[in-house]
């Protein structure tokens, strides 16, 4: 339910509020009604904002407010219309909104309910998001590669990839924590500690859910508004790759090398398929009711998202495929290989796959080991490689159209606004290629940082793009 600040009156959604006494009969039955039927903010000088610059959306338990970029958050006073006997803290009173704020509502029975209140602010300027092994995580002009803000850590923000929602990213880091930072400014919104030996999987959000493994062996639901922890889902081995949420379900891979799907709102098993090997980075992609995912095992597997049961594998000729996320673009699957986990002398391709049969359709770039994800836009297909370029490639044909030395070492490249965003870790660098030629835009200076996560690109306050690994739909 979407609702419109229309001030300054106070809107009231789809609510009315009822006047008129119904009767005069008494009931020795006290009123159990407890919640808040409309929500607007002034500003810290005390005026209104136009209906057309603020947004309310009150779903369930959550109230996300959408004010214009850089609004004083800190100060704004709210005006709170509730059915129940009282709210606290109480409506009028100025509040620190750069953070979530909790409203707890009391019927006149003395039961409560809590309200947690997210303002957020729009942007007109892309920016992009990576973490860094320096310690940092990063937010950078898109457009021009300047500084917007950084956030100085204790640990690695290399192998979580981030994620976005209601003007909030999400990250995990190897000090154990998923943290949520607010978009615009870096402020810490919360960050919540999940184990003890870090955590390597995408924090992906999905309707106020965080789904993240951790390398603690469990896969973990998180409130986005709060970080209180949902449910917990135990499995045999860590959780490095990154889930992928539809259809109430959460689909991620393991390294006990299995498939899970687990209900999404309980945590509860639905079913589990078996590779021949552990799932390390390579996140499931769910096109048309399938799932695919790669193995160390060296194949690519198409399963029935709804059974669990295989549909077809395809071998990549004993090279592992543990490290690399399958992107599904106009009916092919492509995904790299890495190496061969017996000797490690035998490197990987790339791969491109018939999405319904399994048959090869080409294979490119052979003898370079891909440890990375492809990202597929505008009939191209970008992937950085173990020989350290980027590559631009055709994506029906394979054919090679630019490359550029960056040494991203891992990194995966995500494409927004015709503009190719990656890492290179090994030369201290994080750029930006046009898309069609390889030019160089800008690139950003990432001190001591040898190896850099894969990027978000945040194009609005309610968009975003990711690169092949965020373990989103394609």
């Amino acid at each position: 339910m979407k609702q419109l600040l229309s001030l300054p009156l106070l809107f009231l959604g789809i609510y009315s509020l009822n006047l008129i006494l119904s009767g005069c009969q008494k009931s020795d039955t006290p009123d159990s009604t407890k919640e808040v039927v409309a929500f607007s903010l002034k500003r810290v000088d005390g005026t209104y904002f136009k209906p057309s610059d603020a947004t309310v959306v009150i779903k369930n338990d959550t109230i996300a407010v959408t004010l214009p970029a850089n609004t004083e958050r800190n100060g704004l006073t709210p005006e709170i219309i509730i059915k129940g006997k009282s709210i606290s803290p109480a409506s009028g009173v100025p509040q620190d909104f750069t953070k979530p704020v909790v409203y707890t509502v009391t019927a006149a029975d003395g039961s409560s309910v809590k309200y947690t209140v997210i303002v957020s602010l729009t942007t007109t300027t892309p920016i992009v998001y990576f973490g860094s092994s320096n310690k940092n995580f990063y937010a950078v002009n898109a457009e021009t590669g300047a500084l917007v803000w950084k956030y100085v850590g204790t640990a690695s923000f290399v192998y979580s990839s981030p994620t976005y929602e209601n003007n909030t990213v999400y990250v995990g880091g190897i000090d154990d924590y998923v943290y949520a930072f607010d978009a615009p400014t870096g402020n810490v919104k919360w960050r919540t500690l999940l184990g003890t030996t870090g955590i390597e999987s995408d924090a992906v959000v999905v309707n106020g859910t965080i789904y993240v493994g951790c390398n603690d062996d469990y896969l973990v639901a998180i409130n986005a508004a709060n970080g209180a922890i949902k449910w917990r889902f135990n499995t045999r081995g860590n959780i490095s790759a990154s889930p992928t949420i539809a259809n109430g379900t959460v689909y991620f891979g393991c390294s006990d090398n299995n498939l899970y799907a687990v209900d999404n709102a309980t945590g509860s098993l639905k079913w589990s398929f078996a590779t021949g090997a552990m799932i390390n980075q390579s996140g499931p992609a769910l096109v048309n009711g399938v799932i695919y995912v790669g193995s160390r095992d060296g194949y690519l597997y198409a399963v029935d998202a709804l059974t669990g049961k295989q549909k077809w594998r395809f071998s990549a000729g004993g090279i592992s495929l543990e490290q690399s996320s399958p992107t599904v673009a106009n009916g092919i699957v492509y995904i790299g290989s890495w190496y061969d986990i017996a000797t490690f002398t035998h490197k990987g391709s790339l791969f491109a796959v018939d999405a319904s049969t399994g048959q090869l359709v080409w294979e490119k770039l052979q003898n370079t080991g891909i440890s990375s994800s492809p990202c597929v836009a505008n009939g191209r297909l970008y992937i950085t490689t173990d020989d350290l370029n980027i590559y631009a490639l055709d994506a029906a044909s394979g054919a090679t159209l630019w490359k550029k030395q960056v040494l991203a070492n891992s990194a995966s490249p995500a494409v927004s606004n015709n503009t190719v965003y990656v890492g290179g870790g090994g030369t201290g660098y994080f750029y930006a290629f046009d898309a069609a030629t390889g030019t160089e835009r800008w690139r950003f200076a990432v001190p001591g940082g040898t190896m850099t996560s894969s990027p978000l690109i945040m194009t609005s306050a309610t968009t975003a793009d990711y690169s092949g690994d965020s373990g989103m739909m394609y």
